[in-house]
């Protein structure tokens, strides 16, 4: 049988063939993490790379944050381990006097979205953010986490089941945070390597953990957004 129905929230997706491959969508990553973008003077163009604005940027953020601004940090997050539906390069614009910019309050970040084929090219334009404490915000966790829980949600034992203390374990180890890719902690904790299967009527994955005495629904989770 051929199953086509993915389980799907505004952020994160599992597609029922492929179980190792859950999808953090990043648009909504973005506006999640980030907030709503600001409005861009008649002095930034969008369709321009924010090396070659770095200048008018920090002018225009000096006048929104009444301070001096310098870029802080750039990267592309083709660079790190992600469960992205899309890549893109972001820059981290700081106070020039700010010890630690991941700490730092009122910082801008400008997201330049890839728009596919050769990550080298074909970004789209840019888009600005303004934010506090940017390491607080869940904008740097790029993947999906998992949740297990007890697949008979009606069974008399469903609440002393959830509070299993492997059951538990397991779902810390699967947490975002706890590793760089929660997908991979799963292939730990599988009983004898049995991979999880798709259930249609139950709408998501089955599977058996080593240490659990039940079978357990799987389900991706999206990072935690303090935005």
């Amino acid at each position: 049988m051929t199953t086509t129905t993915a389980l799907r929230t505004e952020t994160v997706s599992a597609d029922p063939k492929y179980w190792d491959c859950p999808t953090l969508d990043a648009d909504q990553h973005i506006s999640e993490s980030l907030g709503k973008r600001l409005e861009l003077p008649e002095s930034v163009d969008s369709d321009q790379w924010a090396t070659e604005q770095n200048e008018a940027l920090c002018r225009w953020f000096a006048r929104l944050g009444h301070q001096q601004y310098e870029q802080a940090a750039r990267d592309n997050t083709y660079n790190q381990e992600n469960d992205l539906s899309a890549n893109y390069v972001y820059s981290v614009f700081a106070p020039v006097d700010c010890s630690d910019w991941l700490w730092c309050d009122d910082v801008f970040v400008v997201i330049e979205n890839h728009l596919g084929g050769d990550v080298r090219g074909n970004y789209g334009p840019l888009a600005v953010y303004r934010v506090d404490q940017l390491a607080e915000t869940g904008f740097f966790d790029l993947v999906c986490g998992w949740y297990a829980s007890p697949i008979n949600s009606e069974s008399v034992s469903y609440l002393a089941d959830c509070e299993h203390p492997e059951l538990q374990a397991a779902n810390n180890r699967l947490s975002v945070g706890y590793s760089s890719h929660p997908t991979s902690e799963i292939r730990n904790l599988l009983w004898q390597g049995c991979e999880p299967v798709w259930s249609e009527q139950l709408g998501c994955y089955v599977a058996r953990l080593a240490d659990v005495p039940f079978a357990v629904r799987l389900v991706p989770t999206e990072p935690y957004y303090a935005c």
